[in-house]
């Protein structure tokens, strides 16, 4: 090994993959509630202000947690799957590890001073993206199967009170269901849409054509230019008729449990996630770690992770280091058998 191979497994091995060297202090004595909530709502962890309606939702959600003796769940909701754009896609990578350790660090001082342990839940909602994206189902099934081994490889590992588990949406009713009410509902999203301004129209049409795998399930390569606009148009639409459905079938059962905390990544801060909570994806990246790829920034003697997306990649792809790792996440998934290394200040 080089001597940045050798400092690139060091630290991957010794800092990353250490998921008992969380520094962080305990939220004891008067004003808990306070407490709580200051470590929630710090721009710290979210980079940007929270909503003022999500501050007053959580906030109901803590006082019903702590007067009423309750264990604390927080649920990251997230695509469940990793974009079609990564080197590493179907399955999870780096940028996967940097949320869960970034998650874990952000409740740490929740959880040490509650008596009963602290669950996170990651939420994935993968369930009607074949039908909105294109996205083949067997690249989400890998990616979602990955994705739990690493969440029991964390486990096994932490000695903090923390539980961490994976739920799928399409564990709570029938897909068929789903589908039908969606296509049902469609006409009345699709008038809601039509109201709002262009520039909004065009900001949720952008994000929308972003994930659609053009030669995926179908080959789409080929279709005019009006039908690949249709196509667009029925994706942002079907995916907002997805979300009210999707709350309509389990909204009670699942996300109103008491003691659940949501939180959102960067989704939370457009349209429709103005009540939940927004996170970053880890401490120097806003990039959701399904849509983005981990890489390392290394900096003289400071190594810094980062989670990119496509446009980021693609103006640094030719000064990109491939290091080869040595680390037990080898065996779960042949993405954790190398990193990105970028030498230097990374550019954006």
């Amino acid at each position: 090994m080089n001597e940045l191979d050798i400092k690139v497994n060091e630290f991957v091995n010794n800092e990353l993959l250490n998921f008992n060297n969380i520094q962080t202090n305990k939220l004891e004595g008067k004003d808990i509630k306070d407490k709580i909530l200051n470590r929630l709502f710090s721009r710290k962890w979210s980079r940007k202000a929270q909503y003022e309606d999500a501050k007053k939702y959580t906030e109901e959600k803590v006082d019903i947690i702590l007067n009423n003796n309750l264990n604390f769940l927080f649920c990251f909701c997230f695509g469940g799957y990793k974009h079609f754009w990564s080197p590493t896609y179907p399955e999870p990578d780096w940028a996967e590890i940097f949320t869960i350790k970034y998650l874990m660090e952000y409740v740490l001082p929740i959880a040490e001073s509650q008596e009963k342990r602290t669950q996170i839940e990651f939420e994935s909602e993968e369930v009607a993206l074949t039908y909105m994206n294109n996205t083949p189902q067997e690249g989400m099934d890998k990616y979602n199967k990955v994705f739990k081994q690493l969440i029991d490889f964390v486990n096994n590992k932490t000695k903090y009170p923390i539980d961490l588990s994976v739920v799928l949406a399409r564990d709570f009713y029938d897909r068929e269901e789903l589908l039908t009410k969606m296509y049902d509902y469609l006409p009345e999203v699709q008038e809601r849409f039509n109201t709002l301004s262009d520039e909004e129209k065009e900001i949720r049409l952008k994000r929308a054509e972003t994930n659609i795998m053009w030669n995926g399930k179908e080959d789409l390569t080929n279709i005019s230019d009006e039908e690949r606009s249709k196509y667009i148009y029925n994706s942002r639409t079907l995916n907002e008729a997805f979300l009210d459905i999707d709350y309509e079938l389990r909204g009670k059962e699942y996300f109103e449990q008491d003691n659940l905390i949501p939180l959102l990544g960067s989704f939370g801060l457009g349209a429709g996630g103005e009540l939940w909570l927004h996170l970053a994806s880890n401490s120097s990246s806003m990039v959701d770690f399904w849509a983005g790829m981990g890489i390392l920034e290394i900096r003289d003697d400071k190594i810094i992770e980062k989670t990119i997306s496509k446009k980021q990649f693609d103006q640094i792809k030719d000064k990109l280091i491939k290091v080869k790792l040595d680390n037990e996440l080898c065996q779960i998934s042949d993405n954790y058998s190398w990193i990105y290394v970028y030498e230097g200040k990374l550019p954006f």
